[in-house]
């Protein structure tokens, strides 16, 4: 007999009878550790059925990673393309959790229209080869969504968001995007007495070819999608068995047959576990997943007792800021990641590596490579930036100088050609002055209420008018000093112009503007 796997359907290969359909009780309990952050898109995610009559689509779906469906209306004959792809189920008919509906194309094939989308701001989203879609509101739910094509045809349609599933912790660590690591199924066929044991990749699928799947996006709404090797993809649909254990059922084509997988989550990781048997044989498969949006951090092992956050930050570590997401190892920052770039950082001196004590590399938008000196506080007191554009390399110095209690008191930056000066108050940075090579100077004050500033926070740029640019990544590391006792209030420029600022536990508003607050969650103790 052929086999499943876990996340096909209908593969044909040998790989593939072995996943995720009709676990026993028995099975390898689920559940496990997640500490995940949270999916960019996650506030707008959810399915939104389409209530306009006569309207050309069904439903759209945006998910918490970034990825949208649309589903195009069959019922008035709108779209009825014949799906020609294959279906993907072994010769036993049997289909497993990635593995069993029929397959469309990951642009537009048979009624479903595929891809990745972005925010353009004021609830209006970008959806690759598709178009864009605003969201209407009346209150806090969605009513409306204005469609526009990639033709340029602007339609307004009625909407309602389905019933979505909880926020727990579980649930909101699957839904998300994840990659396939690879696949290891064990088959035996009753008939013949053999045992097929494989293991297959995206880079080494073995018979499996281009049928191998390589992506699955889960989503509060119940829908799960599938994305193979050709480019193809599968829809079907889950809900919790025992949410607790990690159990999940998932139908293909509607077909709700029992059949359940169990999912262990280990921090950006994780395992989905399957076995079935059948009058022909038995398969039992693993699936290894790793976060699309919470990449691994470096592998190298690092000594807890010479990070450099202990030295700054008092209270929770940052998670999520804005777009960004951080991510620690033994009590160091390793990664800063976005959709644009990702910030790796390297602590050289606590490893025992060549190089710099701490070298940090800036990928995505531009490249920036960042060796940094520290002083015997530990924090950086010369950073030496390489950036890497089309036309060469530009190498940037910055030194800087800390008062006792480890607060940045200067800095001078050969790359805007100023010297700053940041003066402190009984634990508060309360005025900036910067001499800029030209000649021409600014100073700013700043005035605090009694909010105390009790997980560190400190935005130079930001809140402080110190035009510290990609460098500002170094501070949440631990390594540009330490923060102001309390949160300002306002800022006072030397012109006589204010900025003032509102906090709240998440947030920050500058100059009262709600519609663009910075945003920012921590990882709980």
């Amino acid at each position: 007999m052929k086999k499943l796997n876990l996340f096909f359907m209908a593969m044909t290969m040998l790989f593939m009878a072995a996943s995720l359909t009709a676990c026993s009780d028995d099975d390898n309990n689920g559940g496990g550790g997640a500490d995940l952050p949270t999916p960019q898109y996650e506030q707008v995610s959810g399915k939104y059925a389409i209530t306009s009559e006569g309207s050309p689509y069904e439903s759209i779906e945006l998910s918490a990673s970034g990825n949208y469906i649309v589903t195009l209306n069959y019922s008035g004959g709108y779209y009825a393309a014949d799906n020609t792809s294959a279906n993907r189920i072994s010769t036993n008919h049997h289909k497993s959790l990635l593995s069993g509906g029929a397959q469309t194309r990951a642009t537009q094939d048979g009624n479903v229209i595929y891809g990745t989308f972005t925010s353009l701001g004021e609830n209006e989203y970008a959806l690759e080869g598709f178009g864009t879609i605003k969201l209407d509101y009346t209150g806090s739910d969605v009513t409306g969504i204005e469609v526009t094509t990639q033709g340029g045809q602007t339609t307004q349609y009625t909407a309602e968001k389905q019933p979505v599933m909880g926020d727990d912790n579980m649930t909101s660590s699957l839904c998300r995007t994840w990659k396939i690591e690879k696949i290891h199924d064990v088959y035996y066929d009753k008939e013949t007495g053999k045992t097929d044991d494989v293991t297959v990749t995206p880079e080494n699928p073995g018979e499996t070819g281009y049928d191998m799947p390589i992506e699955v996006m889960w989503s509060k709404s119940g829908t799960y999608l599938v994305s193979y090797r050709d480019g193809s993809i599968g829809i079907a649909e889950w809900k919790w068995k025992d949410r607790g254990a990690g159990q999940l059922y998932y139908a293909w084509d509607g077909e709700w047959t029992g059949d359940y997988a169990t999912i262990t989550f280990d921090r950006n990781r994780a395992v989905i576990h399957d076995k079935w048997e059948d009058e022909y044989g038995r398969d039992e498969s693993w699936t290894y997943l790793v976060a699309v949006d919470a990449p691994e951090t470096p592998g190298t092992d690092l000594p807890e007792a010479q990070s450099p956050l202990a030295n700054v930050f008092t209270g929770k570590l940052l998670k999520q800021m804005g777009d960004d997401q951080f991510f620690y190892e033994n009590g160091y920052l390793t990664q800063i990641t976005n959709d644009k770039e990702t910030i790796t950082f390297n602590y050289n001196y606590a490893t025992g590596a060549d190089g710099p004590d701490v070298y940090v590399t800036m990928r995505g938008d531009g490249d920036d490579d960042f060796a940094i000196t520290l002083n015997e506080q530990g924090f950086a007191e010369k950073i030496v930036q390489t950036s890497y554009d089309q036309y060469g390399e530009n190498v940037y110095t910055k030194t800087l100088e800390y008062d006792a209690d480890g607060h940045l008191t200067a800095m001078n930056d050969d790359r805007n050609g100023r010297l700053y000066d940041l003066t402190w108050t009984d634990g508060n940075l309360t005025k900036v002055h910067w001499l800029s090579d030209s000649g021409s100077e600014h100073t700013y004050t700043y005035t605090y209420g009694d909010q105390a500033n009790t997980n560190c926070l400190l935005f130079y740029y930001k809140v402080y008018s110190v035009d510290i640019d990609e460098v500002q990544c170094l501070y949440y590391a631990g390594l540009l000093g330490k923060a102001p006792k309390h949160l300002p209030e306002l800022e006072t420029s030397d012109s006589g112009s204010t900025t003032t600022f509102t906090w709240t536990d998440n947030s920050l508003t500058v100059d009262g503007d709600d519609y663009h607050p910075t945003e920012f969650s921590f990882y709980e103790e």
